[in-house]
């Protein structure tokens, strides 16, 4: 008896043991498969913007401006939509970040410089009939439209190998490359986040932006024109001139560096690094550097209502290649108001040191004309040429009466021809910029 009881506990315990080793590894199992179904995280975010700006620039509404010849504003109606999506790894150390930009309205080209007839787009040719060759075509570049101007005028062509004046075929009106739809692009980024410490989140990455207009039609034929090497896009291309667009970003590329710190968790204080790496442009914009420091705070947060304000100043390490200036690029306010998943945004951008914008290599030369560059001959007055008053009959004609002064004396011709002209062009550039969007958030 004593014997099967003995016998009896040890079967209960081998039994136990076996049972508790069949049962670890399933209980192990499931928790790793538990960690393993883990999924990614999908952010998607779709915003209607008034007018693509970041970091101080307006990528679209200046560009607008000159398309339609109106002078720069402080708020520009260039409306885009900004679809963006985010994926994060189910450990959230990766993520992976697409976002697009396409214009929604004046997308199409336009003859910007309103000349009568030129042979190409962005060509030479007279503003009015009877305007002096010696102000439209200074240097004999196409003497066809010289030929159809005076034959025109006074019924005899100067050049009987050029063919005759046909509106809207071979002389006329040509459209430039200017319109919105060489703004639309795709940014792409990839970042790791370490993981947090007490020193705060640090987090690395790359991004990459690309604009989808990159065929030859995006830039003016050479035959008729000048070297403009500033905005050429490089020595394959050295001719790009009349184009009130020029300056494009066909590529952009830059390293960051992020780091949010520890304190004042609540606003979520961040201070951003980023490195250019790309040199789009012939080199212009290459090694430039933008250093940022940005908070943000929720209110009612969790709520069906919220309200998101959110701050970034931002201080650019040499402007471009050329003229190689520091300073603050921007201030940036916003406000978003959320309804659920749909919110509405009103931002504010300051440009405090105007001189990092004052200047033809980010507002492109009057037209693309490099004989035009002392047009802006200051970079500390926050003045630049107001693309209202360039193109046209009514603008070329006055800016003509005013290159005719004449007192006798070159150099005081000189001096008032200057102050003439400039009183007539110039305008403040705008330091306050604003925009307005709405969009809808979703996260899966």
């Amino acid at each position: 008896m004593s014997y099967s009881k003995i016998f009896l506990r040890k079967l209960y315990d081998i039994i136990f043991i076996t049972f508790f080793f069949l049962i670890l590894p399933v209980q192990v199992r499931s928790e790793t498969k538990s960690d393993d179904s883990k999924s990614i995280t999908i952010d998607t975010h779709t915003e209607i913007v008034s007018d693509f700006i970041w970091r101080g620039n307006s990528f679209a509404g200046e560009g607008q401006n000159r398309r339609n010849g109106a002078s720069y504003q402080s708020f520009t109606y260039a409306p885009a939509l900004q679809p963006t999506i985010t994926v994060l790894s189910p450990d959230k150390k990766m993520e992976w970040m697409l976002f697009g930009s396409f214009q929604l309205t004046n997308r199409s080209d336009k003859d910007s410089d309103k000349r009568l007839f030129q042979s190409s787009p962005g060509g030479v040719g007279p503003s009015y009939l009877g305007e002096d060759s010696k102000y439209f075509d200074p240097y004999n570049q196409d003497p066809c439209v010289q030929s159809v101007h005076n034959q025109l005028i006074s019924g005899t062509p100067s050049n009987s190998n050029c063919q005759s004046y046909l509106p809207n075929q071979g002389y006329g009106p040509k459209k430039e490359p200017n319109g919105n739809k060489r703004v639309d692009g795709m940014f792409f980024s990839m970042m790791y986040h370490f993981d947090p410490s007490v020193f705060g989140d640090f987090s690395v990455g790359i991004w990459f932006y690309n604009t989808f207009q990159k065929t030859p039609n995006s830039l003016l034929p050479p035959a008729t024109q000048k070297q403009n090497a500033v905005v050429s896009g490089g020595p394959s291309n050295t001719f790009n001139t009349n184009n009130p667009d020029a300056q494009t970003r066909l590529s952009w590329h830059e390293y960051f560096f992020q780091w949010k710190l520890p304190w004042v968790r609540i606003v979520k204080p961040m201070i951003s690094y980023y490195t250019q790496y790309s040199t789009e442009n012939g080199g212009l914009l290459a090694g430039k550097n933008y250093l940022s420091l940005s908070a943000q705070y929720t209110f009612f947060e969790g709520d069906f209502f919220r309200i998101q304000p959110h701050w970034n100043l931002g201080y650019a390490m040499s402007n471009n290649a050329i003229d190689n200036r520091n300073g603050i690029q921007d201030i940036t306010s916003s406000l978003s108001f959320f309804f659920g998943d749909f919110f509405l945004k009103g931002a504010h951008i300051l440009r405090p040191n105007s001189y990092l914008f004052d200047t033809n290599n980010y507002f492109g030369y009057p037209n693309g004309d490099p004989d035009k560059a002392n047009w802006n001959r200051s970079s500390e007055d926050g003045k630049v040429v107001n693309p209202s008053r360039i193109n046209g009959a009514y603008n070329t004609s006055i800016l003509n009466l005013i290159d005719q002064v004449s007192t006798g004396n070159s150099l005081n011709d000189t001096i008032i021809k200057t102050a003439l002209r400039e009183s007539y062009t110039l305008q403040k550039i705008p330091i306050h910029l604003f925009y307005v969007s709405f969009g809808y958030s979703k996260s899966f």
